[in-house]
């Protein structure tokens, strides 16, 4: 039986969680009417976009296949609850909380995958780059969110 890569199976691992989080924000895309919003969002699935095809690309190059594992979809099921219902109640305090909720969770995840196992430089870098662009995102975002209040 073949031995499964652990670097491999964590990329798609943040490759779902990316993939989930860009359809999220897509649906939301679509929905909202406000262009403020329609911004906000197709930035965000921009993001999420940009961080899975990189993720993507690194996983072709280590000899996988990219997969989007439904295992992920659980933990976003969760978020994606919430995060709808501000949709459709176009409550956009509700979705700017739940878009934190979203980051602060992928943010989790990335520093897990970081914390588990050594992987190479460029696959740490990559990594890293993706966290620290959640984290400055978030962060625009609380602010923004306090300046509102």
């Amino acid at each position: 039986m073949k031995k499964s890569n652990p670097t491999i199976a964590q990329l798609n691992e943040l490759l779902a969680i990316n993939y989930e989080a860009e359809k999220m924000y897509l649906d939301a895309l679509k929905q909202v009417e406000s262009e403020e919003l329609k911004h906000f969002f197709r930035a965000m699935a921009f993001e999420r976009n940009e961080f899975c095809r990189f993720l993507g690309a690194e996983i072709i190059q280590k000899g996988g296949k990219p997969e989007y594992s439904d295992q992920e979809k659980n933990g976003l099921a969760k978020l994606w609850g919430k995060f709808k219902k501000g949709v459709s109640n176009k409550d956009e305090n509700v979705l700017f909380n739940e878009v934190c909720r979203i980051k602060t969770w992928s943010l989790e995840k990335y520093n897990t995958i970081l914390d588990k196992i050594k992987h190479s430089e460029g696959i740490t870098q990559l990594l890293k780059k993706q966290r620290d662009t959640l984290e400055r995102s978030l962060h625009s975002i609380q602010i923004g969110d306090r300046l509102i209040a």
